[in-house]
């Protein structure tokens, strides 16, 4: 059964590498909407304010807060990390048995008390469960410490609750998106489809009326949304996705580098 799932408008389309073992794209990928529905949004000319993409459902974490704690580092010195969300998506499966969930956009740190932060670039900071379902923290800090570095540290009582779930995750397949264009005479606004598979991008004009105020109504590919208009930009409202669900989309955080140090 298909759904749609609703979020903000995320910066970026990439879904970033999946290791070998991990989840294949699902050539049944669910639409998801990438616009708060029901939320007005200002855009000026060339301006999106709606995208349906391709997205996979995909093995995930909840925690029931967002946390700051601390782990054992070089010569048992401890340091301090942290989680800013409170959602970990799988982004790699392990040839030992362990999966590795991180926090998506970066939401996450480790830092010492003399050295500041602790991760570079593709450093990342998450949860990591067993073969056994053991679970642990990990920081992957490989890039700061220029060696593929990982520090882990057993869940503990009074760290967070953490509940299994699926979230969507974008990849890269179609993209159906709604881009403003401004005004087309002094009565009718300007909108294009733009329909992506691949590197093939089909384009289509639409004009939509608008009265005295300024204000109108539009629909696109099952998109429905109110405008209302000025010389300089539109505020637009989608009251109506393309298709029907409501849910969570997710850009996917890169894969970590790994090796434990010290040996596990």
């Amino acid at each position: 059964m298909r759904r749609l799932l609703f979020a903000p408008i995320l910066g970026s389309l990439l879904a970033g590498a999946w290791a070998a073992g991990a989840f294949a794209q699902n050539p049944l990928a669910e639409k998801l909407s990438r616009a708060p529905i029901g939320t007005p949004i200002l855009v000026t000319p060339g301006q999106e304010f709606y995208a349906q993409v391709d997205a996979d459902p995909v093995p995930a974490y909840r925690l029931a807060r967002t946390f700051k704690s601390s782990m054992p580092g070089a010569m048992g010195l401890p340091f301090g990390f942290a989680i800013d969300t409170d959602v970990l998506i799988l982004v790699f499966k392990s040839a030992s048995g362990w999966d590795y969930f991180v926090p998506p956009d970066h939401k996450f740190r480790a830092f010492h008390a003399l050295l500041g932060s602790v991760i570079r670039g593709r450093d990342m900071v998450g949860l990591r469960v067993g073969p056994a379902g053991q679970m642990e923290w990990f920081v992957d800090n490989s890039v700061y410490a220029r060696a593929p570095t990982l520090w882990t540290r057993p869940i503990r009582p009074a760290d967070p609750a953490i509940n299994r779930i699926d979230v969507g995750v974008i990849t890269r397949g179609s993209m159906d998106r709604l881009v403003y264009l401004g005004l087309s005479g002094p009565r009718h606004a300007k909108i294009r489809l733009e329909k992506t598979a691949g590197r093939q991008v089909q384009r289509t004009e639409f004009t939509f009326p608008l009265n005295k105020d300024g204000k109108g109504l539009g629909a696109v590919n099952g998109a429905e949304f109110t405008i209302e208009v000025t010389p300089t930009q539109a505020l637009i409202t989608v009251v109506r996705a393309m298709t029907s669900a409501l849910g969570d989309v997710y850009p996917s955080p890169p894969k970590p580098i790994l090796k434990p140090v010290p040996p596990i």
